[in-house]
């Protein structure tokens, strides 16, 4: 599964089996299914492109577009995985790339290239994590980090609650509540819909402190080779009713990509530098 950029990046990051399993079906604990949805196999590199849609209920929207390169390193080196980012539309933004290496043991390692200027400049720690809304077209994205960077299960404790059908799939309706309050974590539980066959979360609904179901997203997977790759994730907001559709094209897995393309010498010269 991929990871996304700058403030998309934090957005737009394994796993320990230590959940305390309450209850069980077909031999599985609650503990297990979610685990084993955090494990579904992406490939080991990939091409794609996103494009972000953010709606409002006044039928207005505004779109991101990127084409984005990614490869797992599993730690080697003291690295997760590599990314690269680069911009497409708006036309404004046509050029700009941002790349980063997600780092296992210390902070991640990003760079940014603005074809203005012709520079390629290492981002502070700092500024990825303080941009102001008119510099973050991520700020009001109904998805954020927390929504699309896979939890560790063992943060919280998990409760099988039913079986249920879900547009056609034999789903596990899983609700997961966090062991102990984190302010980086602002909900008090959330429930999963798991298919049973494939493990693959297709809806989650997010409940904040009043009790109630204040976001929806919805995930839909598809199958490449015996890869599972998002196709389409969408977040709602179920008080303001804003929308955020993230769709996922054009993707190419394990084309082999060579360490050295994630450079500052990729960020310049573009996509069109990376063979097809």
């Amino acid at each position: 599964m991929f990871r996304l950029p700058f403030n998309a990046a934090n957005l737009l990051l394994g796993l320990s089996m230590c959940c305390m399993p309450l209850i069980s079906t077909a031999g599985l604990t609650a503990a297990e299914i979610v685990n084993k949805s955090n494990e579904i196999e992406g490939g080991d590199d990939s091409i794609s492109r996103l494009a972000f849609t953010f709606q409002k209920p006044d039928g207005s929207e505004k779109k991101l577009v990127y084409t984005m390169v990614w490869k797992e390193y599993a730690g080697r080196n003291g690295v997760d995985d590599k990314m690269i980012f680069f911009s497409e539309y708006p036309p404004d933004d046509n050029g700009k790339s941002y790349m980063i290496w997600v780092n296992e043991n210390k902070q991640d390692d990003e760079w940014m290239y603005l074809p203005e200027l012709r520079m390629v400049r290492k981002v502070t720690h700092d500024e990825s994590h303080h941009h102001s809304d008119k510099e973050d077209d991520f700020a009001h994205s109904v998805l954020t980090q927390v929504n699309l960077v896979p939890r560790d299960p063992g943060l919280d404790d998990h409760t099988l609650l039913k079986d249920e059908e879900l547009d056609g799939h034999n789903d596990y309706v899983v609700e997961s509540v966090p062991k102990r309050p984190s302010k980086n974590y602002p909900y008090q539980k959330i429930r999963r819909w798991i298919t049973q066959d494939n493990f693959l979360p297709e809806r989650i609904d997010y409940y904040g402190e009043s009790g109630a179901v204040e976001k929806r997203q919805t995930t839909r997977w598809k199958k490449i080779g015996s890869d599972w790759v998002w196709e389409q994730v969408v977040g709602e907001d179920l008080k303001s009713h804003n929308r955020t559709v993230l769709d996922i094209t054009d993707i190419r897995l394990n084309s082999g990509l060579k360490d050295d393309i994630f450079s500052e010498r990729t960020m310049r010269l573009g996509k069109d530098s990376i063979a097809r």
